[in-house]
């Protein structure tokens, strides 16, 4: 899970076939499902920086746009299930 603004977060969801973020808000001290965006690799991870996502799939590091839009692959090992020894947290 990662913060995108002062009443919003977005979390990765991936189990079984799903591998997807979900938007979640708070309005009114309530939360509310918002957009969700689906994907072809798993979501493992997810940070929030400069209205990009990035996330990763165990063995890849991807960057999105907000809309879901595939920007670039960062990184790639897949000598290993998972792989990569660096996290990377972005205030």
């Amino acid at each position: 899970m990662c913060k995108i603004s002062a009443s919003e977060v977005a979390v990765t969801v991936d189990k079984g076939e799903t591998h997807a973020v979900q938007f979640v808000s708070v309005n009114g001290g309530r939360l509310v499902k918002g957009s969700k965006l689906q994907f072809q690799h798993k979501c493992i991870g997810i940070a929030h920086n400069q209205q990009d996502l990035y996330l990763t799939s165990g063995t890849a590091l991807y960057k999105y746009s907000m809309q879901g839009d595939m920007l670039e692959k960062l990184y790639e090992d897949t000598s290993a299930l998972k792989t990569g020894n660096i996290i990377v947290h972005i205030w």
